[in-house]
């Protein structure tokens, strides 16, 4: 389609550069596995080269998803007051009544570190790098050396397979009779992985991270979204490379695994079947409730008949 290859071009050339360090890290993960003696020319060099990318893209990420874990918390313990803030100011139209709302909340996300936009950065950022990979492994496809990966090293990336599928083949192509029962099984297998995994990691995150309150519909839409979006994932993926196929698969994979290291690490605060600690908007424990004494400073008496001598009597 001309209007799509337009725009894959245009964006192509945006991420260019970012291009160029994922060819260099192909190239280099895939001399190292090499060296330890696999075939050069051979599907298991370019796909654990691949694996070994998402290593470490992931690696560099992991500073962003505990900033993400901690943004998302603290977004759900502001989450009362925020309310309070917009029941206050609800029906108040005027100019000055919006500024005192929008800084009263400015000012509880700065004191409480919350972040809405915390679950966003690491998909942001790890956008552009699917992307490039994308334009990468389709380039060797169609014979387009970028930077460090070379002519030669294209073709024989063009020729590798993973489990006999071509990695530079696609499930949609393989359906079209391009590639024997192997081109088509990997790739769907791949895909369910991805779509499995990815399903699993939401309803792992929305456990550790439960609603402030669970009627609201933004909630449910949110229990609605970590089946759709992972779906969406799977109906693109059918026509990706098989190559950026595994890099999506193994990414997900490791999200699951990452999700389950930091439910553990960084609990949310209360056990299952317990009520949570209290805990006030800082983060700091909220005071107990204290009994209210009776009016006069008087303490409360015992009712007639439950003291010892009421008994004797």
């Amino acid at each position: 389609m001309p209007v799509l290859d337009t725009l894959t071009h245009a964006l192509s050339t945006l991420v260019h550069p970012l291009q160029l360090v994922v060819a260099w890290i192909l190239v280099h993960l895939h001399g190292a596995l090499t060296s330890l003696g696999l075939d050069p020319a051979g599907g298991a060099g370019w796909s654990l080269a691949i694996v070994g990318l998402v290593v470490v893209v992931k690696l560099l990420l992991v500073p962003l998803v505990v900033a993400q874990v901690r943004g998302m918390r603290a977004m759900r313990l502001a989450s009362p007051e925020i309310r309070r803030i917009q029941e206050k100011y609800r029906g108040r139209t005027d100019a000055a009544s919006r500024d005192a709302a929008r800084r009263e909340q400015q000012e509880l996300m700065t004191r409480t570190g919350a972040n809405p936009l915390a679950g966003c950065l690491p998909v942001l950022v790890q956008a552009p790098v699917l992307f490039a990979l994308y334009s990468v492994l389709s380039g060797i496809g169609r014979q387009t050396p970028v930077g460090a990966l070379t002519g030669d090293l294209v073709r024989q990336a063009d020729a590798a397979t993973l489990l006999g599928a071509p990695l530079s083949g696609t499930l949609t192509g393989a359906l079209g009779g391009a590639a024997g029962l192997l081109g088509v099984l990997v790739p769907a297998v791949l895909i369910v992985l991805m779509y499995a995994a990815q399903v699993l990691t939401q309803r792992l995150s929305a456990r550790d991270n439960p609603p402030a309150d669970p009627t609201n519909p933004l909630a449910r839409q949110q229990g609605v979204l970590a089946f759709v979006l992972p779906a969406v994932s799977a109906v693109v993926a059918v026509g990706f490379p098989v190559g950026v196929v595994l890099y999506w698969a193994t990414s997900s994979l490791w999200g699951l695994g990452q999700q389950l290291v930091v439910g553990r690490l960084l609990p949310s605060g209360g056990q299952e079947g317990s009520p949570a600690p209290r805990t006030s908007v800082t983060g700091s424990p909220a005071p107990e409730p204290t009994a209210t004494p009776r009016a006069g400073g008087q303490r409360p008496q015992p009712r007639r008949g439950t003291t010892r001598r009421g008994r004797r009597g």
